[in-house]
């Protein structure tokens, strides 16, 4: 028959599996927060390009609207479009790439130890 264990030998046991178990909880606390920081930096980075990009737009709209505003006649109105078109297709053409070199970058960036 198996002897039982002294109280100590148990509760010493008991208290290093607590404590066992406390630290892995508190490393993977660690670890969420690691991974919520980058996602948030990450975010950040995303949405000031984006507004950068929004803003170049309404920049682009605005000039056409003071050309058009400009135009002597129906002649000068397909020209000043067409050059618009041509620098906005342009203009989606390079963010587009941007957009995707900042998602290789995300893509391709270290995340955090331990995850």
């Amino acid at each position: 028959m198996n002897k039982p264990e002294p109280p100590r030998r148990f509760t010493d046991k008991s208290t290093k599996a607590a404590r066992e178990t406390i630290d892995r909880g508190v490393s993977a606390a660690r670890v969420a927060e690691q991974s919520f920081s980058w996602s948030l930096a990450a975010m950040r980075e995303l949405n000031g390009k984006l507004v950068d990009m929004a803003h170049a737009n309404a920049d682009a709209l605005f000039d056409l609207a003071s050309e058009i505003a400009g135009a002597k006649g129906p002649s000068d109105l397909v020209v000043i479009w067409s050059c618009y078109a041509r620098r906005q297709f342009e203009m989606m053409i390079n963010q587009a790439r941007e957009l995707a070199e900042l998602g290789q970058k995300f893509a391709n960036r270290s995340y955090p130890q331990n995850l």
